[in-house]
């Protein structure tokens, strides 16, 4: 299942599915491409088709412009999904894809596409990220590095091959200065409810800093906690296979007291 987009698919299929079963859409963190989530589409059970979306500059997408902007992408991705035409969406985003995928939700809403349910992982609301001074995109290349091996985030068989890591790291600071930068419309929500999961290791993300998804939805949050550090979703794959398996095929929640305490 693909939509194609000017020299690659923009969504690549990671498993197949009914198609009346809600889309499972995989929005990758900075540096990433679709592929770093087939554990979990293989993990995943339930008649839901799955796709991973490939930001320009990335995957087999490698040779377009990386992306201006958070909005150019969550554009782009939300036609593709429309193209489509599924009957309902669930959306996950990790990290860099969390804030990616609230604006893709806005933008599928704005398309007619209800999203049954965004599940935002290890990462602060987006709301909070445009209030805050972060940059790290600013760091040097050792810095960035350290950073990513300290949490996880790179594998030790590409610490052995400079000439990958020259070609990557300019992507993963691209896109995590596309984050970092990023303001969404003041007060922006979602009509859509919430997961916010993070890892029970990661010293990055807090309880309190997922508990701020609740004010970026009119529908409810819900704080969860899965095993594993920043990027537990590369380490334990079933953990989130399990929470979008779930989300897909339970009914659509009411709408129920937020993380914050306000009810929606």
């Amino acid at each position: 299942m693909t939509a194609q987009t000017r020299s690659a698919p923009v969504l690549v299929g990671l498993r197949d599915g009914s198609p009346t079963a809600p889309l499972i859409v995989l929005l990758p963190h900075s540096g990433c491409n679709s592929t770093v989530f087939l554990p979990v589409a293989h993990a995943m059970t339930g008649g839901s088709p799955v796709v991973g979306v490939d930001y320009p500059g990335h995957g087999a997408r490698f040779t377009e412009a990386l992306a201006p902007d958070v909005l150019s992408i969550a554009t782009e991705t939300a036609d593709a999904v429309l193209a489509l035409a599924p009957p309902e969406v669930v959306l996950f985003g990790h990290s860099f894809g969390s804030i990616v995928g609230f604006e893709v939700a806005r933008a599928l809403t704005a398309r007619g596409v209800r999203v049954r349910r965004l599940i935002a992982s290890s990462c602060v609301d987006p709301h909070a990220m445009a209030a805050q001074t972060r940059t790290v995109h600013l760091e040097t290349d050792e810095v960035l590095l350290d950073l990513l091996v300290g949490h996880g985030g790179i594998e030790q068989e590409l610490l052995d091959e400079p000439e990958l890591l020259e070609v990557m790291l300019p992507v993963i600071r691209h896109d995590t200065r596309l984050g970092e930068i990023h303001r969404p419309q003041p007060g922006a929500v979602i009509g859509a409810p919430v997961t916010a999961v993070g890892g029970s290791d990661d010293p990055t993300v807090s309880e309190e800093d997922l508990a701020g998804w609740g004010g970026c939805t009119t529908a409810g949050c819900t704080v969860a906690f899965v095993p594993g550090g920043h990027f537990h979703v590369m380490e334990h794959p079933h953990n989130i296979a399990s929470l979008l398996t779930d989300a897909a095929d339970s009914a659509a929640s009411p709408p129920r007291t937020t993380t914050e305490g306000k009810t929606a």
